[in-house]
């Protein structure tokens, strides 16, 4: 069995509770196309802003035609007026704390261009060594870029990896790339039930890796 060497986060529904900041932010370009908000996470429309990048939330949203016009917009709007909507999964800092000292922390999120003023913000710079986005490779999730990206940045195979994501995009990521995928919250793999279940699960492998 690999030593594992790097564990890799998803943002979104991993790291933090974002949905009420990703709905914010998408309806203020749905309102500049005179389209109806979203009012909750229960609209089924929500679903995609969670996972997709910005391209794949736009062509859902608005059609592919206008993905252009509204990446523009986007680009407008600063993101960090949502981040008091984001809310750190509980016991987030303890484990990142823990883990940061046996393990290279990393992220690969379908973010854009918000991911590095999200992790100053909530102070987290000390925990993660490298941060790669949507915007840092060819294609996005489901697609494995973003981990082979992070893999080459670590120096280090993919068998050597860990990939904690709560969606299928991410679980299809993972498997492309490779890497073990643990499905946090979610049954698409070795499920996660906290961060401090994930202290435990990754303590467990590393003992049994020795």
């Amino acid at each position: 069995m690999p030593q594992l060497e790097v564990l890799v986060f998803d943002c979104d529904g991993v790291l933090f509770n974002s949905l009420a900041a990703n709905i914010a932010f998408y309806n203020e370009i749905l309102a500049h196309f005179g389209h109806e908000p979203m009012e909750s996470a229960a609209d089924e429309r929500a679903g995609v802003c969670h996972i997709g990048s910005s391209p794949q939330v736009f062509a859902a949203l608005l059609g592919e035609q206008r993905v252009e016009e509204a990446l523009r917009i986007a680009a407008q709007i600063d993101y960090a007026k949502f981040f008091p909507k984001l809310i750190p999964e509980p016991g987030l800092y303890d484990a990142l704390q823990h883990l940061a000292q046996r393990l290279t922390l990393a992220v690969a999120t379908n973010r854009r261009g918000s991911m590095q003023g999200i992790v100053q913000h909530f102070n987290l710079e000390g925990y993660f060594t490298h941060l790669v986005t949507s915007i840092d490779v060819a294609r996005p999730k489901p697609h494995p870029d973003m981990l082979w990206r992070v893999a080459e940045l670590a120096g280090c195979e993919a068998t050597k990896m860990v990939y904690v994501g709560d969606s299928e995009f991410d679980c299809q990521a993972a498997q492309e790339a490779g890497v073990e995928f643990f499905s946090y919250q979610w049954d698409g793999g070795t499920r996660i039930e906290s961060h401090q279940h994930l202290v435990e699960v990754i303590e467990a492998k590393l003992t049994t890796a020795v």
